[in-house]
């Protein structure tokens, strides 16, 4: 069983510019990756021109939900507010239709949440009743935005993150009863083996768990570097994606702290595939 790499453009963002980060990424071996999702700040355009004259790809779009953006408070899916929802809602259309001009073909959602109804604080816990009860409540406009961009051939992917990222979706489990009360064929799950390495028991267990509903996978180490520069067992990773027959992107998403990460970068990709085989 054979998948495809690709790596998230928002690990360079700010380092250098991007014909830099895209003629590095060239050179150790990579011809995708995922767009970051701010479809307002980005020259579409020159980034078109950029991957074509470097022969990459789009596999798809990053949500830039949470911390990650200066806009949170704009994206959160949760809230009781339906001026923010609606705002929410036309950035995930937004990122569908950049994805779309792109070649790609997923964007991923993570449930952040406004108060009064929950505030994402930091190792904020939630019983399982409180989950549902928070995630029951978005489904109907998580269903409308899934039919939307069906309508551009894009996959909407629910990603369970660590508690203390938000406490609203963290586990496999969670992703399954939203993707469940959802229906729609389009949406499935993306799994970060990151988060995993915090809330899961296993990631092994829960990717077989994820089975049929897992579409895309985020590979970086516990400490956010390129596999094999910490203590997360790569191996039993793959045994597992190989079990479900897994063989779409698996899309590194490491931090990098300066422009000098090359070797890691290569190292990380060539420790994968070895692995692997793939």
């Amino acid at each position: 069983m054979s998948w495809k790499y690709s790596i998230t453009l928002s690990s360079f963002r700010n380092l250098e510019p991007i014909q830099t980060t895209l003629e590095n990424l060239s050179n150790v071996g990579f011809n995708s990756l995922e767009v970051y999702g701010e479809p307002d700040s980005l020259d579409v355009d020159n980034l078109t021109h950029l991957l074509a004259s470097y022969s990459i790809g789009v596999s798809g779009v990053t949500g830039m939900w949470g911390h990650s953006s200066g806009y949170s408070k704009f994206r959160n899916m949760l809230t009781a507010n339906n001026e923010l929802l609606t705002a929410a809602q036309n950035y995930v259309k937004k990122c569908i239709l950049l994805c779309q001009r792109l070649g790609g073909s997923t964007f991923n959602i993570c449930l952040f949440s406004s108060k009064p109804l929950i505030s994402d604080n930091n190792h904020k816990s939630l019983l399982p009743r409180e989950k549902i009860k928070l995630a029951s409540s978005i489904i109907g406009p998580l269903r409308e935005l899934a039919k939307y961009a069906s309508d551009y051939n894009i996959e909407l992917l629910i990603e369970p993150l660590n508690r203390y990222s938000t406490p609203v979706c963290t586990e496999v489990e969670d992703a399954k009863y939203i993707i469940d009360l959802i229906n729609q064929e389009n949406v499935g799950m993306l799994l970060d083996t990151f988060h995993m390495n915090i809330e899961e028991d296993s990631i092994h267990n829960a990717i077989i768990r994820s089975n049929t509903m897992l579409k895309h996978v985020h590979i970086s180490d516990n400490n956010r570097k390129m596999p094999g520069l910490a203590h997360i067992d790569f191996k039993s990773i793959i045994v597992a994606l190989k079990k479900i027959k897994y063989s779409k992107y698996l899309t590194f998403e490491p931090t990098f702290q300066s422009s000098d990460y090359r070797n890691d970068l290569k190292f990380g990709l060539q420790y994968l595939k070895k692995l692997s085989g793939n």
